[in-house]
């Protein structure tokens, strides 16, 4: 779920430690700005003992940073804590309704949790504000294809970018084709994408398919 890590890190401004600087300084926010660069990149090695320690470290308001509930959000969903994480996500969501990260992690979470109608009304919305976000269309396909609505599926598909900022399309037309039960077609556009974007770009949309299992 790189997906996650995209998302993670906004400005922030918090209290470091007792003798730390006041929390809106400058310097408070670059001591932050470190931890949680240091914690990301236990994240990405897959290290969430790690990125759990560093958070746990935080004191006063550093705790509460909207970017440090989130981080810890998306390390539980990591370590299969789905109740935690969406415990976290909610309360961000109430008190900063506007904060799109947790909006799309929480969706990805009710996703993986198995409620598919729930993560599609979630995704929909999220694009009414974002229409051009191309992994959100893609999010929002899967969720249709996963549910059994081919048709809709198809017409979502139909409607992004072969030549897109992302692999979108064709991903899109891989999981269409192993629809129809053409395993070689699938992997022509797997190819394809991974030739045109290269790894880093479609590592994202290749964690979708796996945790869609499509």
């Amino acid at each position: 779920m790189r997906w996650i890590a995209a998302l993670l890190l906004l400005p922030c401004a918090a209290v470091m430690a007792q003798n730390a600087p006041a929390p809106d300084s400058p310097l408070a926010q670059q001591r932050l700005a470190i931890i949680l660069r240091q914690a990301m990149a236990d994240y990405e090695r897959g290290d969430y003992k790690a990125v759990l320690g560093r958070l746990d470290g935080l004191e006063g308001a550093a705790k509460e940073d909207i970017a440090v509930l989130n981080l810890r959000a998306a390390t539980f969903t990591k370590t299969g804590d789905y109740e935690g994480a969406m415990k976290i996500f909610s309360d961000i969501i109430r008190v900063n309704p506007g904060y799109f990260p947790a909006f799309f992690n929480a969706a990805e979470l009710r996703f993986l949790m198995g409620d598919r109608e729930g993560a599609l009304e979630e995704f929909r919305r999220l694009r009414v504000n974002d229409p051009g976000n191309e992994l959100l269309r893609f999010k929002v396909f899967l969720c249709e294809v996963s549910l059994g609505r081919g048709g809709e599926a198809e017409k979502t598909a139909a409607a992004m970018n072969v030549a897109g900022l992302t692999p979108s399309w064709y991903y899109a037309q891989a999981v269409l084709a192993r629809q129809k039960g053409d395993g070689a077609g699938a992997e022509r556009h797997l190819r394809a994408a991974r030739a045109i974007y290269g790894a880093d770009g479609c590592r994202l949309f290749d964690e979708s398919l796996a945790s869609a299992k499509l």
